[in-house]
C-alpha cells in the first residue's frame, strides 16, 4: 500500500509535521477514521481516496482556528485589482506560490514608476560613478566601433526596459543629429514609466522623436513583430535594429539565460545587442542603495509598494538583504514574522496563496558576473560578441554583440 511520509504530507497541505503526527495519533486514539499504514513500528497516512476528503477537512479546520497572533488572513486592496492586468495578477500568483517571489518588474508599475524616475535622477545628479553615468560614458567611449558595425545604415533603437530614458538619451540626440534615428522602440510592462519616457522625450527633443511604446513583459514575450517591422525583400535596405539591455536589468530575472534566448530568437543577422551592468567586485557585492528618500523604513518606496498593494501591513514583516556567496547573488527579501493567508481573485476563481512564519519571499535579486563569465553567457545563447568594454574603475561593463551566423559546410 502506499503512503504519505509526514514530510510529505506537511509539503503537500502546507501544514506542519506536528499536525500530521497529532493526525495520526487522534485516529490511533479512535478520535479520527484515517487509514494507516504500518512499517515496523511506525505509522503513516495512507495514500488513499478516502483519506484525501479528510484530510482536506483537517487542514481547512485547521486555518479556522489558527490563534490570530499568530496567523493573519488579507486580501488584496481594491487598487491591485485596478493598476495590474488580469495576466499580470496570473503571473504574481504563480511566483508568489511556486518560486516564493514577487516580480522585480511589477515593482515599477504605477507609484514604483515615479519612485524610479526619482532615483534616475539623483543618479544622473551624482559626481560618483554609478551604472546609469557609466553606462553614458562606456556607450560614448564605443560610438565609433559600434557605428562600423550598423555599416552608417539607418538605426532603431529597441529599448528594453527603458526606465526613464536617461541612459538612451545621449545615444538617440546623436542618432537624430545625424539623421540616422529611424524608429524609437520601448518595451516595458510598465504603462506608468511610459508615460514618463514620452514626456521627457518631448521635452528633450523638442516633439521630434515620438517613442513607440509597447506593453509587455520582454522576459516572457517575443518582440520580432517589433524589430522586423521594416524588413521586405531586400534586407540589406532596411535599418539596423540596435537593442539595448541597460542598467544591469538582465541579472534581475530568475533565469538570465532564457531571457538572452527569448531575444536572440527574435533579432536578424545584422542586429545588435548592446548590454550594460555591473561586474562582480566587493564594492557591488554590498552595494544596496535604492533609497531616494533618507529614511531607514524596512524597505524603499519601490519594493514596499505591491506588498501595500497586496495589504501586507510592514508590521507583519522583517526585511533580509545579503549577498549570497553559494550562488553568487544579491537579494532582497521580506519574511513574514507570521503565517499570512492571502486571497486573490481571479475571473475564474480564487487562489489562496500561504506565506509561511521565517520563510524569505524575493523581492529583489542581482546575479553578480565576472567579464569573462558575462561573455560565455552570451556566448553560450547564441550571441557572438564583438566588443567588452570595461569602465576605467573596474565596475562597470558594456558588451555589443550580434546573433551567430549559421556556418555553411
Amino acid at each position: 500500500m502506499k503512503y504519505f511520509r509526514n514530510t510529505e504530507l506537511a509539503k503537500i497541505y502546507h501544514v506542519s509535521e506536528k499536525s500530521v503526527r497529532n493526525w495520526i495519533e487522534a485516529t490511533q486514539a479512535g478520535k479520527l477514521d484515517l487509514q494507516l499504514h504500518q512499517e515496523k513500528d511506525k505509522f503513516f497516512v495512507a495514500n488513499v481516496n478516502s483519506n484525501t476528503a479528510l484530510i482536506e477537512k483537517l487542514v481547512e479546520k485547521g486555518k479556522k482556528f489558527k490563534n490570530k497572533r499568530g496567523f493573519r488572513a488579507i486580501s488584496p486592496a481594491d487598487d491591485f485589482y485596478k493598476i495590474y492586468s488580469p495576466k499580470q495578477i496570473q503571473d504574481i500568483i504563480s511566483n508568489l506560490s511556486i518560486h516564493h517571489e514577487i516580480p522585480v518588474q511589477y515593482t515599477y508599475i504605477n507609484g514604483g514608476a515615479s519612485y524610479w524616475d526619482d532615483y534616475a535622477n539623483r543618479m544622473a545628479q551624482e559626481a560618483s560613478p554609478n551604472v546609469l553615468r557609466q553606462t553614458i560614458e562606456l556607450i560614448d567611449e564605443t560610438f565609433k566601433n559600434i557605428d562600423k558595425l550598423i555599416g552608417g545604415r539607418r538605426v532603431n533603437i529597441v529599448d528594453l526596459g527603458p526606465g526613464n530614458g536617461l541612459p538612451v538619451r545621449p545615444l538617440v540626440g546623436n542618432l537624430l543629429a545625424q539623421d540616422r534615428l529611424n524608429r524609437y522602440v520601448a518595451i516595458d510592462c510598465s504603462t506608468s514609466l511610459m508615460d514618463i519616457l514620452t514626456q521627457n522625450f518631448d521635452s528633450w527633443f523638442d516633439g521630434k522623436v515620438q517613442p513607440e511604446c509597447h506593453i509587455r513583459d520582454f522576459a516572457t514575450e517575443r518582440i520580432d513583430d517589433l524589430v522586423r517591422a521594416d524588413y521586405s525583400g531586400n534586407d540589406e535596405d532596411a535599418p539596423v535594429n540596435v537593442v539595448l539591455l541597460f542598467g544591469g536589468t538582465l541579472s534581475n530575472f530568475r533565469r538570465p539565460d532564457r531571457v538572452l534566448q527569448l531575444i536572440s530568437s527574435c533579432l536578424g543577422p545584422n542586429d545588435l545587442l548592446i548590454y550594460s551592468g555591473y561586474l562582480d567586485t566587493p564594492e557591488t557585492r554590498r552595494y544596496f542603495d535604492f533609497d531616494t528618500s533618507g529614511s531607514s523604513q524596512k524597505l524603499t518606496p519601490k519594493h514596499r509598494l505591491i506588498l501595500s498593494h497586496l495589504n501586507i501591513d510592514e508590521s507583519l514583516y522583517g526585511v533580509e538583504r545579503k549577498y549570497d556567496e553559494n550562488i553568487g547573488a544579491r537579494s532582497i527579501s521580506f519574511i513574514p514574522n507570521i503565517d499570512i493567508s492571502i486571497d486573490i481573485e481571479t475571473e475564474r476563481n480564487t487562489h489562496r496563496i500561504e506565506l509561511k512564519k521565517g520563510e524569505p519571499i524575493l523581492m529583489w535579486r542581482h546575479w553578480h558576473r565576472e567579464a569573462v563569465a558575462i561573455v560565455n553567457q552570451f556566448d553560450q545563447n547564441d550571441f557572438d560578441v564583438m566588443q567588452v568594454t570595461k569602465s576605467s574603475d573596474n565596475q562597470y561593463v558594456l558588451v555589443t554583440s550580434r546573433i551567430k551566423r549559421v556556418q555553411q559546410f
